[in-house]
């Protein structure tokens, strides 16, 4: 991502765990239900499991993510 205020997981674990920082927070008030479940797929989510988790996320009918 191009936006300066995102920090990638490799930014994480090279950059700020060594310096000491261990809490990070997702942003999420303002956003919609969508781009915070983006969030927390790049961050919580092994990627090669983030395309079937956002499958069967997006496909419960449970959900109100729009």
């Amino acid at each position: 991502m191009k936006n300066p205020g995102f920090i990638s997981t490799d930014d994480i674990i090279k950059t700020y765990l060594p310096l000491g920082f261990s809490n990070f927070k997702i942003e999420g008030r303002g956003l919609g239900s969508a781009v915070n479940l983006e969030f927390l797929l790049y961050y919580l989510t092994k990627p090669e499991y983030q395309l079937t988790v956002r499958e069967e996320i997006y496909l419960d009918s449970m959900l109100d993510l729009f």
